[in-house]
């Protein structure tokens, strides 16, 4: 693997490879300079302690003068590239001090950094220019070990490379030496680390070493993964205190592994070390690792080429996203083809790939002529049926609603008076948007058009849209594509999609083409600057913005009031700084330490909800943050305060299932089970039905064959006592098969059987094995879009920082109706996080012309693209496929 860690204090860079003594010592090498930048400041072989400390101080250190322009305090030192291998391969070094293998990592090692010298850039601000400029230079200091961190006083074999770039680069145009620009090699770390792995692992290979690839690494064949965990006693360590104390987070698990290090012990040899280590194993286990050594047990699996490495790669990126970077195609191509690719290999068969490709500030992009087709298709659709159609109904007809405003009563004038065949209403959070498509149903049906209503969560439809809106058949979109019966009973009426913006694109023009054939029309009903959907693409922006339909706004916000109503006005038109200017105001962002923050929060929030309304019914509260791993810290946090005050009591362990999140394409790939895996089939397949389960195990392969069929779940432990609130993660039924479980739906526990299923309120009892629960007090912000309280608390770290943004906070922050808290470590982190747009462009986008085009593979790909292969060029728009009637055909 590699990890990217800035330092940025010179005295610390000095510190730490010094008490490392990294220099010279019995488990470490003699360090070597590296890279073109370190050659044009003379520095070759070993490395010096002199010149080291001088860089580190930004002093050239031939001259003793300053190497760049400035040196201010708080700059930047440099970046430790730490390059580690499998622990098969470090085992095999430790045991036989093998120079093959140290030289093969060595190889992969510098071959990679030397990619990313390539990369490398600095900015450039004279004479008006704001941009970056490569430079392709580097200066870097390589330190190997041997070993790992010891546990009880004895490390284990760990092979790996600590090389330090110093924050420095040879400017040609300018003549001098400026501060490097590492934001992007940081940011494709992932790709640099797959590239790494493959050189690797192609270098044993050439070796004699069988390779046997995992989920995102390999290890050298025939070695048991007993022995191997054997030898990785530190990475047992971490995670043992981290199941102690209920983390989940990596980064948080990192920061264990500096809280449980112990000092490196200097006396025991190389030699003493692996009498030690042999200690471990029997003899017959060193027979046989000494015949996979040896070769004799040389075990090769196929794996995929470079052409089935870049199918995969292009089947599972573009699930989730309508335009991805083309690395994070190489990225993913090279982790599917590792053990029997190359990187270059890789390379050229992307690049002769029809992908529609452009520059975009600087990055090369990439969509699918599918996705481009799709997308001109739905706008298409709108476009073609734009004033072609009779209106839906009498736009004068009164309200019901007498109390609606002006902007309510508006939209249900531009939905009766409606001549086109897509119909959009954009409504911000908290307009009451629920009620008015309550009373345009209403107004519908007094037509007598049918309207079939459906949302992509169960809460949305099942709850909201069934027994809040009045549709009492209404339900996902999922359902509603799958069920001929509920499409047809759309026929001459409307679609009504609730939380528009939660569609992808292949759903949105599913969706279009079903209300083609039954000659319906579709009302989309959502906020773009809400959640966009988990599939690709952004469809409900793309009408907005290309389609050329009159939109509906409806903008009085009716959650909130007072100064909260300030919030979410601001918030709702992207304007981040006055919502947090506001939010400061009231007292509602919370900076405080970890420990003390969730404490805090647990307490705030608990006191909510136990409060009494005015009407003497419980208030209600929720919690939401961007990421789970935060999530389960917030309800650790409550849950020890529960049982501490007693609310909470007979705390027992059940398992439950966490999704995997896999797509179709990681589902067919074996490497990614892991025993104890569930798989559910959600439709029949050869040997199973709908709804079977599945636990996959060392002599229990995953049926990949059958991976569209079926969703991939996760074992965890989940503690659960009586008093607890649980949320519903997948739907399923009740033990006794009356009672349907929906996903999403919130129960308390009053206890259990003496089988320990768990009865639930309502006097439900819900199987011990059923597998899909969670605890019920914290949520994502994506998963409480829709919801509303009269208290929210949002928990956003320095971690969290990262999955958040506009829609996150705009949707997190107007769940309440009194009240939004936001607890944070870092406040002036937080408003930079919120105030981040989301950036994504749509497959359209990207394929327009302009500056920034590119005809064909760029940059890094452009160089190893196979001599007379034709050039990429970015395609004309696809016509639409989707026919259209007459007009008035529809009623």
């Amino acid at each position: 693997m590699i990890r990217v860690s800035q330092q940025s204090s010179a005295t610390g860079a000095k510190r730490y490879y010094a008490a490392a003594d990294y220099y010279l010592d019995g488990q470490e090498m003699i360090g070597q300079w590296g890279g073109k930048g370190a050659a044009r400041l003379g520095l070759s072989g070993q490395v010096d302690k002199h010149s080291f400390e001088h860089l580190c101080d930004n002093l050239d250190p031939a001259t003793g003068k300053p190497l760049t322009v400035r040196t201010r305090t708080e700059r930047t030192v440099g970046y430790d590239f730490t390059f580690s291998v499998p622990k098969s391969v470090s085992l095999l070094y430790g045991l036989y001090e093998d120079e093959a293998i140290l030289a093969a990592f060595q190889s992969a090692t510098r071959e990679t950094m030397q990619e990313m010298e390539a990369e490398m850039k600095t900015r450039v601000r004279r004479s008006g220019e704001d941009n970056d400029r490569t430079t392709g230079n580097m200066v870097w200091a390589e330190f190997i070990q041997t070993t790992s961190r010891p546990v009880g006083g004895v490390p284990d074999p760990q092979l790996h490379a600590h090389l330090f770039a110093f924050n420095t680069t040879w400017d040609e145009e300018e003549q001098r030496w400026k501060a490097g620009q590492f934001r992007e090699l940081k940011r494709d770390a992932p790709y640099f680390q797959a590239a790494f792995r493959v050189r690797l692992a192609n270098h044993l290979r050439d070796l004699g070493f069988g390779i046997v690839r995992k989920r995102d690494d390999f290890e050298i064949a025939g070695i048991p993964k007993d022995i191997l965990k054997r030898f990785s006693r530190r990475t047992e360590l971490i995670e043992e205190v981290a199941r102690e104390r209920g983390i989940t987070d990596a980064a948080k698990k990192n920061d264990l592994g500096a809280q449980t290090r112990e000092h490196k012990g200097k006396n025991l040899s190389m030699r003493e070390l692996r009498a030690l280590w042999e200690m471990r194993l029997s003899g017959d286990e060193r027979d046989w690792i000494d015949a996979v050594y040896r070769r004799t047990q040389v075990q090769m699996l196929p794996e995929p080429g470079q052409q089935a490495a870049v199918d995969h790669a292009i089947e599972h990126s573009f699930v989730r996203e309508a335009v991805v970077p083309e690395r994070k195609l190489m990225t993913e191509a090279l982790k599917r083809g590792l053990g029997a690719v190359t990187v270059d290999h890789v390379a050229d068969e992307l690049a002769a790939r029809p992908l529609v490709r452009k520059q975009v500030e600087g990055r090369q992009m990439a969509t699918t002529r599918e996705m481009l087709a799709l997308e001109s298709k739905i706008v298409s659709f709108a476009r073609e049926g734009r004033g072609r159609l009779r209106p839906l109904g009498d736009p004068d007809r009164p309200v019901a609603r007498q109390w609606f405003n002006e902007g309510q009563k508006a939209a249900i004038r531009h939905v009766l008076g409606s001549r086109d065949r897509v119909i959009l209403i954009r409504g911000v959070a908290g307009t009451g948007k629920t009620t008015l498509e309550q009373e345009i149903g209403e107004a519908l049906r007094e037509k007598g058009r049918p309207v079939v209503a459906i949302a992509q969560s169960v809460k949305a439809s099942r709850d909201v849209l069934r027994q809040e809106a009045g549709f009492a058949a209404a339900d996902t979109v999922a359902r509603f594509l799958k069920d001929t019966q509920m499409q047809q009973s759309a026929k001459g009426g409307v679609i009504l999609v609730d939380e528009a913006s939660q569609l992808g694109t292949r759903d949105m023009h599913a969706v279009f083409t079903i209300a083609e054939a039954v000659n319906a029309r579709v009302l989309l009903v959502g906020d773009r600057r809400q959640h966009k959907s988990v599939t690709a693409g952004e469809p409900l922006r793309l009408l907005e913005q290309r389609a050329g339909l009159p939109v509906a706004e409806v903008t009085d916000i009716l959650r909130q009031h007072g100064d909260y109503k300030k919030v979410a006005e601001h918030l709702s038109e992207g304007h981040i700084g006055p919502a947090f200017d506001e939010l400061d105001k009231l007292g509602w962002i919370r900076q405080v330490a970890d420990d003390e923050r969730y404490q805090q929060l647990a307490s705030a929030y608990l006191a909510a909800a136990n409060e009494r309304g005015r009407n003497g019914k419980p208030s209600t509260a929720l919690v939401v943050s961007p990421t789970h791993a935060e999530a389960a810290r917030v309800t650790d946090a409550i849950r020890r305060a529960r049982l501490g005050e007693g609310s909470l009591s007979g705390d027992r362990s059940i398992t439950t299932y966490v999704p995997a999140h896999l797509t179709d394409a990681q589902k067919a790939d074996p490497t990614e089970y892991e025993p104890g895996d569930l798989i559910q089939f959600h439709q029949n397949a050869k040997g199973f039905t709908k709804g079977s389960r599945f636990i996959v195990g060392d002599d229990n392969a995953a049926p990949t064959e059958l991976a569209t069929r079926f969703e991939v779940y996760r074992a965890r432990p989940l503690s659960v006592a009586t008093g607890e609130r649980i949320r519903v993660t997948a739907g399923g039924k009740t033990k006794d098969g009356k009672h349907r479980l929906s996903n999403g739906a919130l129960f308390t526990v009053e206890g259990f059987t003496p089988q320990g299923d768990i009865i639930v309120n309502d006097g439900w009892v819900i199987g011990r094995d059923f597998g899909h629960l969670t605890h019920g007090y914290v949520t994502t912000s994506h998963a409480s879009q829709g919801a509303t309280v009269d208290k929210v608390f949002v928990a956003i770290d320095s971690e969290s920082m990262k999955a958040t943004d506009q829609r996150t906070a705009y949707v997190a922050v107007t769940r309440g109706k009194q009240q939004a808290v936001i607890f944070t470590d870092d406040h002036l982190g937080l408003l930079k996080a919120a105030a981040r747009a989301d950036g994504s462009l749509s497959a359209t986008e990207l394929a327009e012309p302009g500056s920034q085009e590119a005809k064909g593979p760029a940059g890094v790909f452009a160089k190893r693209r196979r001599r007379g292969a034709p050039e990429r060029v970015i395609p004309a728009p696809i016509q639409p496929e989707i026919p259209t009637r007459e007009p008035g055909h529809a009623r």
